[in-house]
């Protein structure tokens, strides 16, 4: 699908009337990938083609890489959005542009800049600031339009300067690009609040936004009639953190869009609480929720206090009957080998998971204990120094094969790179 972040960066300066356009390279040349290629591009962690792949593409579309990278030199400023797997191949275009146009101004922003914040404790290496007239860790749109309108004044670094509220955002309407371009062509991705009203010790993922806030429920609607309208799209992603952060905003949304539409087809992530009621439960699906990723985790009481995830396995456990009483399909995710775990805590988990197949719909994704930077849990418990935690995620994976679970095989370790 498109990307959300650039667009909302582009949405956000054209409301400030500075135009910008969003170049998606990543997909440009999937497009252009035989099948073998493909496949190898949709594993997760794959470090072989992450460091190879500018070689790949240089050798194999070397037309199409040239005019790429003209492309980027007609403009006098670039923005990368970072990610760890394509870190290494933007500081290396970035190197190829500069070589050939010094005056052009490069800014750095994305998931990665804000890990790497972390992980240099605020004193980020030569490697990123000399690539970089500006880096934002963070979220972007403050930051970039003030370096925008105040070049000689910004400083080189933005930390974490976000907007107060999303109430006038605005939403993406990806101008330039074509819907009929990606692989999912009748799907958009949708935020409809950033932050997080958890703290879970192992999560990098509430590191990006310092505050927990919410769209206007009539700025949404507007967004899904105009991509209804002008794209086709059927499928309404959330890439929120949770969606039921506020349930009465979540409700507010689920009645705007049986008002607005009877139903549309949306996913999205959720956390487990103990308050949520069955009545919203029932809105969700009649709005037309067809699926929800829920981020259990682990089955075993004193491994949840210790991931600070909020819930017990009873109170998950009647969720999930809630959920099944509504008629909502939903997957859950799992870590194994957390810092602390004990064989029979591990095996708790384990059977916790066995036990309650009959409510729970599927398997999402399994992985070991993996350490992200800035988070509070125990780095040597990461999986490359514990290797016991690989011996439990075969353990685990064998389990719920053998008791004939419904999963994703790509999302089965899938953050093990390889």
């Amino acid at each position: 699908m498109p990307p959300i972040g650039l667009g909302y960066l582009q949405s956000y300066l054209k409301k400030n009337s500075i135009e910008a356009d969003i170049l998606d390279l990543n997909n440009i040349f999937f497009r252009l990938a035989d099948t073998n290629l493909k496949k190898e591009w949709l594993i997760s962690c794959n470090a072989a083609l992450e460091k190879n792949i500018l070689s790949i593409l240089r050798n194999r579309y070397p037309q199409d890489y040239q005019a790429a990278i003209e492309r980027l030199l007609g403009y006098p400023l670039i923005g990368f959005s970072c990610f760890k797997s394509n870190f290494a191949s933007t500081l290396e275009i970035i190197n190829l542009i500069k070589s050939k146009k010094q005056d052009i101004r490069v800014v750095l922003g994305g998931p990665e800049v804000t890990r790497q914040f972390f992980k240099c404790r605020g004193k980020w290496e030569r490697r990123l600031t000399g690539a970089a007239d500006f880096l934002v860790a963070g979220e972007g749109e403050r930051p970039l339009l003030y370096y925008l309108e105040n070049k000689k004044k910004a400083a080189k670094i933005a930390k974490f300067q976000q907007l107060s509220s999303l109430g006038r955002i605005g939403f993406p309407k990806y101008t330039g690009l074509d819907f009929a371009d990606y692989p999912q062509k009748n799907a958009v991705p949708l935020q409809f609040c950033r932050g997080c009203i958890r703290k879970c010790s192992f999560c990098s993922e509430r590191l990006l936004y310092r505050l927990m806030r919410t769209r206007n429920i009539n700025d949404v609607i507007e967004e899904i009639k105009f991509h209804k309208k002008e794209n086709s799209v059927e499928y309404f992603v959330f890439f929120d953190s949770l969606i039921n952060a506020d349930l009465m905003k979540l409700e507010n949304l689920c009645d705007k869009i049986i008002e607005s539409f009877g139903a549309i087809k949306w996913e999205a992530q959720i956390i487990i609480r103990r308050d949520m009621p069955q009545r919203l439960l029932e809105k969700m699906k009649k709005s037309g929720c067809y699926n929800l990723f829920i981020g259990l985790e682990s089955g075993a009481d004193k491994t949840l206090r210790a991931m600070r995830k909020g819930f017990t396995s009873s109170q998950a456990k009647g969720f999930f009957k809630q959920l099944n009483r509504a008629g909502l399909s939903f997957g859950i995710s799992m870590i194994v080998g957390f810092p602390g775990e004990t064989e029979e805590d591990f095996q708790e988990s384990l059977n916790f998971v066995l036990e309650n197949r009959a409510i729970i719909p599927k398997i999402e994704q399994v992985n070991p204990f993996t350490y992200y930077d800035g988070t509070d849990a125990d780095k040597q418990g990461d999986y490359k120094i514990n290797k016991v935690s690989l011996r439990r995620l075969e353990i685990f994976i064998e389990g719920i094969k053998r008791h004939n679970f419904k999963y994703t095989n790509a999302f089965l370790g899938n953050l093990i790179p390889f």
